[in-house]
């Protein structure tokens, strides 16, 4: 849940990156995003719009023109699959103005910004348990599920290896993760890898990691050109400037994955949150 108050005439300009599928609940101000079908405005109003964002292979461009209320819920690789929707490469860089969870344009009730952080809190999670509980979904492959974790743990690993290590041929790879993620195996790995070399940038990374996550990349040009890749700025830009969205999103991430590496419990402190 994020919550966010602006000045009169006052607008964040910043934009989204995440590699699965996000379903965010907006409320409040109007919302412009360049996405894949051009420029897109949603204007939630106080009654609220669900959107469905497709996985993203570039950050997105996002403007809110003033204060707003949004609810997140990030979802898995395999979350397509599960609720008869488009496939990922067909809503890659996309949004679909709907919860797909409900079919509906309009959030649930039970999403409505309260003014309790935790009330709000508690009533998402449970609307949202009573959602997935009575659809069933079914459990993800083992294979996709070990891959989701390998992004999170191990982006530089050779996918050659990482296929004979799992018995089965890199073609198998490249088939489950292109149905499920909508791009390729070395993508995912390399867009993974941007994404944490980002978040040591933007302040929202373990910092002792740091020095780990600049040697995936050959030397400064390479660090360079990445960045300019995917977010459209360079390190030093990402490391100073204002970008309170992309920060929302990379350190959402961030946070999955230090859990993932049993290096963070769930509900703990962030280490970059820790004072030093």
């Amino acid at each position: 849940m994020t919550s966010v108050d602006l000045p009169e005439g006052g607008f964040i300009e910043c934009g989204s990156m995440c590699e699965h599928p996000v379903i965010r609940m907006i409320y409040g101000a109007k919302w412009t995003a360049e996405t894949a079908d051009g420029v897109q405005e949603f204007d939630p109003g106080e009654e609220g719009l669900a959107l469905y964002f497709g996985p993203e292979t570039r950050a997105m461009k996002l403007k809110v023109h003033g204060s707003f209320r949004v609810v997140s819920i990030n979802c898995t690789s395999a979350f397509a699959t599960n609720f008869g929707l488009p496939e990922p490469r067909d809503t890659l860089d996309r949004i679909l103005p709907l919860d797909p969870l409900t079919g509906h344009h309009i959030p649930h009730e039970k999403h409505r910004p309260q003014d309790d952080p935790h009330k709000w809190l508690n009533a998402c999670e449970a609307q949202l348990h009573k959602v997935l509980h009575a659809a069933g979904p079914d459990d993800p492959h083992e294979l996709l599920e070990d891959f989701e974790w390998l992004t999170l743990a191990d982006p530089a690993i050779n996918l050659a290896d990482y296929a004979e290590s799992h018995g089965v041929t890199r073609r198998t790879i490249e088939r489950l993760i292109g149905r499920h993620w909508g791009v390729t195996p070395k993508f995912a790995l390399r867009r993974a890898r941007a994404l944490d070399m980002a978040a040591a940038l933007l302040g929202v990374a373990d910092r002792k990691e740091e020095p780990e996550l600049r040697l995936r990349y050959y030397d400064q040009s390479h660090l360079t050109r990445e960045m300019h890749h995917f977010f459209d700025m360079t390190p030093g830009a990402l490391q100073t400037g204002d970008c309170p969205l992309l920060r929302i999103t990379v350190e959402i991430r961030q946070s999955r994955r230090l859990e993932a590496l049993s290096k963070l419990d769930e509900g703990a402190p962030r280490p970059w949150r820790v004072p030093v």
